[in-house]
């Protein structure tokens, strides 16, 4: 059985945390259209992140030297389209922007206690 690191942790934690916040939005609020912008916020953040994480771990693994120039570049790429997300959803009259920027920072949240529950159980030698 293939051991997961940190990383894919946190991804296996996101969804079902934005899952619950999705059914407690629309639960409370009762607009599906407020659920569904927490949700682009979150598969946004997702997608991002998971490119992230592929082109680093590829770029670790073949072309060390280039980590520092691509990290730059993707963390650039990844806050211009976080930041066009953003203004689409301000424009947009059904959506809410402040559930999508929540949606966005899920990941974020979400990272800081998995990375305290299972960073010191285990060594990670791929992280």
């Amino acid at each position: 059985m293939k051991k997961t690191n940190l990383i894919e942790k946190i991804f296996l934690f996101t969804l079902p945390v934005a899952i619950l916040a999705f059914l407690l939005i629309y639960l409370i609020s009762g607009n599906i259209d407020f659920g569904l912008s927490y949700v682009l916020g979150v598969l946004c953040s997702l997608l991002m992140n998971s490119l992230n994480y592929r082109v680093m771990k590829n770029l670790y693994a073949n072309n060390p030297e280039l980590i520092k120039s691509r990290q730059i570049m993707l963390y650039i790429a990844k806050f211009i389209f976080f930041g066009v997300i953003l203004y689409f959803t301000h424009t947009s009259e059904a959506w809410n922007v402040f559930y999508t920027f929540g949606g966005l920072m899920t990941y974020r949240v979400v990272s800081f206690p998995v990375a305290l529950i299972f960073a010191n159980k285990e060594g990670d030698e791929d992280a």
